[in-house]
C-alpha cells in the first residue's frame, strides 16, 4: 500500500513538473506559430538588394514639376509618380515588368486613370490623365531579380531626360530600362 501511495504521489508530482515545463513551451509554440505566417508572407530576399542609385524620392519631384516619370525605391517598395507643369491634360502611360509577382496600389487617381496587373502579376500597366497634380502607383515585388520600366507621354515614348530615378535624379540610359538587384 505504501509503495502504491509513493508511486501515485510521484506520478502526481511528475505530472505537475511536466505541466509546469510544458505550459511555457506550449505558449511559446502558439506565439511562434501565430507569428510564422506573418514572417513567411514578408519574404526576405536573399539574392541581393536594389542599387543605391534607385533609393529615395527624386529631389526634383513635386506637383507641377517638369513632365515625366519619377521613380524610386525605399523601405516600403517601389514608387512611380507623374506630373507636369500646366493644368492642361497630359496622358502618361507605361508598363512595369517584374521577374516575380507584384502587388500594386493606386495613388491619387481620378476618373479615367487606371492601373492593371496581369493575371500572373508580372506585368503592371498604367494610364494617368494628369492635369498638373500628382498621379501614381506604389508596388512591391516578391523578391524579383529585375524590374523593367517603360513610359510614354501623350503617346510618345518618354525621352530619358524626362525620367528621374532615385534621390539623385538619375536618368536611365534608355526607355524602357531595367533595374537589377546587386549582391
Amino acid at each position: 500500500m505504501r509503495l502504491r501511495r509513493s508511486l501515485i504521489g510521484g506520478l502526481i508530482g511528475l505530472s505537475a513538473v511536466t505541466a509546469g515545463l510544458l505550459a511555457p513551451a506550449t505558449a511559446f509554440a502558439a506565439t511562434t506559430s501565430s507569428a510564422a505566417p506573418t514572417a513567411s508572407t514578408a519574404a526576405v530576399c536573399t539574392d541581393g538588394r536594389w542599387p543605391l542609385s534607385v533609393q529615395g524620392v527624386p529631389t526634383l519631384f513635386h506637383a507641377g514639376a517638369r513632365a515625366g516619370d519619377y521613380i524610386w525605391h525605399d523601405a516600403n517598395g517601389w514608387h512611380l509618380r507623374v506630373t507636369h507643369a500646366t493644368s492642361t491634360r497630359a496622358v502618361f502611360t507605361g508598363r512595369i515588368v517584374s521577374t516575380a509577382p507584384m502587388t500594386a496600389t493606386a495613388i491619387r487617381l481620378e476618373g479615367g486613370d487606371m492601373i492593371a496587373l496581369s493575371a500572373d502579376r508580372l506585368t503592371l500597366t498604367y494610364r494617368f490623365y494628369n492635369y498638373g497634380k500628382v498621379d501614381g502607383l506604389d508596388f512591391k515585388t516578391a523578391c524579383a531579380r529585375r524590374v523593367t520600366f517603360g513610359g510614354s507621354l501623350n503617346g510618345l515614348k518618354l525621352p530619358v531626360s524626362r525620367i528621374w530615378i532615385g534621390h539623385y535624379n538619375r536618368h536611365p540610359l534608355q526607355n524602357p530600362f531595367t533595374v537589377t538587384r546587386v549582391s
